[in-house]
């Protein structure tokens, strides 16, 4: 296998879960493949906006004050519950539980949930107009140990998710993946850690079953566009991300306001075929099984106010495989490496009082390279723009667009004839607090690198609630 990324011409995820020596799960994947002729390679990326899926800080956190302000008097508020707030005002559509779910934040247990569901239909080129749907439905679990137990800047975190459906890249037949949830048939427990802050915030340790993007390569002003592309840049085809995190050791350190250096070592064993996503530590700790390892490390600078950009960061990033991959001229090479870059920031607010609000416009880039004898993508660029807040009548709403370009590799074998670009608008309509859709409209030109193909252009549906 030469990369990571699903091949819609044969499914991989199958294998037991025994996570952390406590967990056992099955996962099974059944999709209807390809003609073995036409192969599509799909690149893969959670979404990144889904409730209780935090990316990794990027400031060290403000120290707690040993004298506290007392809080200022609040007025109640209606309960998010039956005989309280009307249901379409509840932050999430299952409300508070009649209070339960305070007072279970409160003694530090924090529950979410989330099913987001999506709609495609490639309306003309491509390599088939045809419709289709797949869904992913998420739960995870936030442990506060230090409400639990006492231990200050300790949390342990669980995610159980189950997703189902494909199509859609099988449709466009583009190469970097139309929809960052189509991933076949999963449910598996994908992500089980343990995090402490140490020394007031200067360090933070991660220990666990881990998805690497929300720790690396990450762009949170992303979030608003569904092509996978957004989430990190296609050159990291070796990420263990979306659906298969795996066993790792991650390590950060915030020396300064300004600064954070980061680097984790993770389990590369789906290099060798054993499907991460499925599985606990078991070839993370045994040779026997698989000897590969994924490293990466990543520095940047932030900045609260840059002349005229706000909330600020820039960040370089490193890796580098040490699994065998097939070269394509038939040979092998020990070992691959890679770096990218990203940088986004908010360039203009419509409100006085930033802090208050979120809204305005953010802007984010992306460059991501790899080698071109093992990697089907060289080069990599995305630049997108997204409006929080189009109007004072529509505050949550978003406006958004991307355009990403994926130099193909022009190796001997590689087979490609052209590189494929992919442009994308959507607009995301909050309907209820806990409830949005976002029409998207997508165009790939010279999908997956073929010149014979069509211009791709793909209208979709997404639908997200969170419980």
């Amino acid at each position: 296998m030469r990369s990571k990324m699903w091949r819609a011409c044969g499914g991989r995820f199958v294998g037991p879960l025994a996570l952390l020596a406590a967990v056992g799960q099955a996962s099974a994947l059944a999709d209807d493949a390809l003609p073995p002729e036409d192969p599509i390679e799909i690149a893969e990326a959670i979404p990144n906006d889904l409730p209780g899926h935090e990316p990794g800080p990027r400031t060290r956190p403000a120290p707690v004050s040993e004298e506290p302000a007392p809080p200022e008097p609040e007025i109640p508020e209606a309960p998010e519950w039956f005989g309280g707030m009307p249901f379409w005002e509840w932050s999430r559509l299952t409300g508070n539980w009649g209070g339960a779910r305070t007072d279970l934040e409160e003694w530090g247990l924090t529950l979410a949930g989330s099913y987001t569901m999506d709609w495609t239909n490639v309306v003309s080129g491509g390599r088939r107009q045809e419709s289709s749907y797949r869904h992913l439905i998420d739960f995870n679990a936030t442990f506060d140990l230090e409400k639990l137990v006492g231990l200050t800047g300790g949390q342990v975190y669980l995610d159980f998710y189950s997703l189902a459906g494909d199509g859609a890249s099988e449709d466009a037949g583009d190469f970097q993946g139309v929809s960052d949830i189509e991933s076949g048939h999963v449910d598996q427990i994908a992500e089980l850690w343990y995090e402490q802050s140490l020394f007031d915030g200067i360090v933070r340790l991660k220990i666990g079953k881990v998805d690497a993007n929300e720790e690396f390569a990450f762009v949170e002003a992303g979030g608003e566009v569904i092509n996978s592309s957004a989430s990190y840049s296609p050159t990291l085809f070796t990420l263990p991300s979306y659906p298969d995190p795996a066993m790792s050791v991650n390590a950060f350190v915030y020396p300064c306001d300004w600064f954070y250096a980061g680097a984790g070592i993770y389990d590369g064993a789906t290099q060798d075929g054993h499907s991460t996503g499925g599985r606990g530590p078991a070839t993370f700790f045994s040779d026997s099984t698989s000897s590969d390892w994924f490293l990466i490390a990543e520095a940047g600078l932030t900045a609260e106010t840059l002349g005229f950009l706000r909330n600020a960061r820039f960040a370089f990033g490193a890796w580098h495989h040490s699994g065998t991959f097939d070269t394509f001229d038939g040979g092998a090479d020990d070992g691959t490496t890679g770096f990218y870059c990203v940088g986004e920031s908010r360039v203009w607010s419509p409100t006085p009082d930033e802090e208050e609000s979120d809204r305005g416009l953010y802007a984010f880039v992306q460059y991501g390279w790899a080698d071109p004898e093992v990697s089907e993508v060289e080069n990599h660029v995305g630049f997108g723009l997204t409006l929080r807040g189009v109007c004072d009548g529509r505050p949550d709403d978003a406006l958004a667009a991307y355009v990403s370009w994926v130099d193909l590799s022009d190796e001997p074998g590689a087979g490609f004839d052209e590189d494929e670009t992919a442009l994308e608008f959507a607009y995301g309509i909050q309907v209820t607090p806990y409830f949005v859709l976002r029409p998207d409209i997508q165009f790939i030109f010279n999908p997956s690198g073929d010149a014979s193909r069509d211009t791709a252009v793909v209208l979709s549906l997404r639908a997200s609630v969170e419980f």
